[in-house]
């Protein structure tokens, strides 16, 4: 059994997508001949937090450090109650954004780079205890990345870096000024022509990594867990619509509330329920459904277990899949996956990012612009009728199933096989 040390700043029991792809990771690699050793932060304070992954971690090794980063210590200022995502709302939230946005502005890559810090010395105990064969870190935090690249140096290690979002032009990367954007593309350039290898989430985002390395990047996808996906449907006597996922930035529900206001309008109370589970990081979405005469039939479940997100998403009559703003074309919302694996329809109110196209592929999506609310009106309107006829869906199953989180573990061990011969 080979050793891989996994650094990842984010991990369970923190939850989002980025975590579960890394937990995946740990639990999927000793099938494919790889012993996983992770090192990750203690708590932090954040918007999302789930321990059902750990339960499936129980064999893998953790190393959990402690941290100079703003996260890390609001959450040992502020107890243990912070770090479970309860800082979100109020005072609290205010003063934390308004503390990274002046900490952001001077440090670069980003504030997590301060857990480095308190992580080297538990890394170079990890590494000098065993035999270890590779490296792999995975940003954001994309100090991560040269966390990765000084220890690869120093102990003559392949290393694999994985790109979870963009850097230098990534869609969540705080560049404040041209300085930054400088400093960030030279710092990416330099992880890029380091790592043994690269991996991403997307072609897009290969294709903008390939500019800086053309000859050793791989797409591996997220994916979808599916001993999570044996749920059956149950049909009930109400239109359930279900959005899974954060609102914020790039999720923005107000021409969808529109048009479900004309919804409610023409079938009344009793006819749907619309459910949105997942962080609110607007701190208005509550707001928005009042204002919008939606209480009635609209409930904000907040963030739910993993295991609780899949099953509802089996169970709904329909999922609507948000995406707005201007993200990049290759940009790949990671319940994308999971949206396919349910089986069930999707309104995809969306560009034609890469995603979309991963579900219009599936067969089981309609699209629509998110700036048209008559037009999402009017897709509701027919997702609607489809339900009461009991139209039959047609899937791609083969396609869907390539994204099985087993599958994509079994490519990526591939890839560390290769860095290590």
């Amino acid at each position: 059994m080979k050793n891989v040390l996994i650094l990842s700043y984010y991990f369970p029991p923190q939850g989002m997508g980025g975590t579960q792809r890394i937990a995946s990771f740990a639990e999927h690699l000793p099938k494919y001949g790889w012993q996983p050793h992770i090192l990750t932060v203690k708590d932090i304070v954040y918007h999302a937090y789930d321990e059902t992954p750990l339960t499936r971690l129980a064999s893998v090794s953790i190393t959990r450090t402690e941290s100079l980063d703003p996260n890390r210590l609001l959450a040992r200022f502020l107890g243990p109650t912070a770090s479970k995502g309860n800082v979100q709302s109020g005072r609290l939230h205010f003063i934390k954004k308004i503390a990274l946005r002046c900490i952001n502005f001077f440090i670069v890559p980003d504030n997590k780079v301060l857990w480095t810090l308190k992580a080297s010395k538990p890394a170079k105990l990890l590494l000098e205890s065993k035999q270890f064969d590779c490296i792999l870190s995975s940003g954001p935090p994309h100090s991560s990345h040269l966390f990765a690249m000084k220890l690869a140096r120093k102990y003559r290690l392949p290393w694999v870096a994985d790109f979870r979002d963009g850097w230098a032009s990534g869609d969540f990367q705080p560049n404040s000024t041209w300085l930054h954007r400088k400093i960030d593309a030279y710092l990416q350039q330099k992880v890029i022509q380091s790592a043994s290898h690269v991996i991403t989430v997307s072609s897009g985002l290969e294709e903008a990594i390939k500019k800086f390395e053309n000859k050793k990047v791989t797409t591996i996808t997220n994916g979808y867990d599916a001993t999570l996906f044996q749920t059956p449907y149950e049909d009930t006597a109400l239109f359930q619509i279900l959005h899974v996922g954060s609102v914020g930035n790039f999720v923005q529900v107000d021409n969808f509330l529109q048009s479900a206001q004309l919804f409610k309008k023409e079938k009344g109370n009793n006819a749907f329920r619309i459910r949105f589970i997942g962080a609110d990081l607007t701190g208005k979405l509550a707001e928005k459904i009042s204002a919008a005469g939606l209480s009635a039939v609209v409930e904000h479940a907040g963030y739910l277990s993993h295991a609780a997100v899949t099953a509802a998403l089996q169970k709904a009559d329909l999922l609507v899949y948000i995406v707005s703003g201007n993200p990049s074309t290759g940009f790949i919302p990671g319940k994308t996956f999971e949206y396919l694996a349910s089986g069930r329809p999707i309104l995809a109110i969306a560009q034609k990012i890469e995603g979309v196209q991963l579900l219009l592929q599936g067969r089981v999506t309609q699209q629509v612009n998110p700036e048209d609310v008559e037009s999402i009106h009017k897709a509701l309107r027919s997702f609607y009728d489809a339900y009461h006829k009991k139209q039959p869906m047609k899937l791609d199953l083969n396609f869907i199933q390539g994204f099985e989180r087993k599958k994509l573990v079994e490519k990526l061990a591939a890839v560390l096989d290769a860095v290590v011969r």
